[in-house]
């Protein structure tokens, strides 16, 4: 599920208010989409994944606002981001997340490209 919610002369954005979750699956919406970038805010509740990935023509760079997150960084490498840290994963590096903690967590995802692509990694 993706929302987009921003118009095109909103500048200013409250995370917590915009952030969504669900009993299914980690749920992303988009909050501002330009033609240089794309800002989504992530609701992942325990338990709940984001899919490791790669992105061929941008960088991904996730603020955590919330909670802690086991970050992927492939070949089978992974380390601990939590509220208040920054992670750049720069074009085609590896990058994903589960949230093993008790608490629900929320970051924001800045991707620096003109167009979204998506390739499915390992973990």
């Amino acid at each position: 599920m993706t929302d987009t919610l921003s118009s095109s002369t909103q500048r200013t954005f409250d995370v917590e208010k915009l952030v969504r979750f669900s009993n299914e699956k980690a749920i992303v919406t988009e909050i501002a989409i330009t033609k240089h970038s794309g800002i989504a805010v992530w609701g992942v509740h325990p338990g709940q994944e984001v899919h490791a990935h790669t992105h061929p023509d941008g960088q991904d760079t996730w603020i955590v606002i919330r909670g802690e997150l086991t970050y992927y960084l492939g070949n089978g490498q992974k380390k601990i981001i939590s509220s208040g840290q920054i992670d750049i994963a720069e074009p085609s590096q590896v990058h994903g997340a589960i949230n093993e903690g008790s608490e629900d967590v929320v970051f924001l995802s800045i991707y620096s490209a003109p167009s979204l692509k998506v390739i499915p990694a390992s973990p």
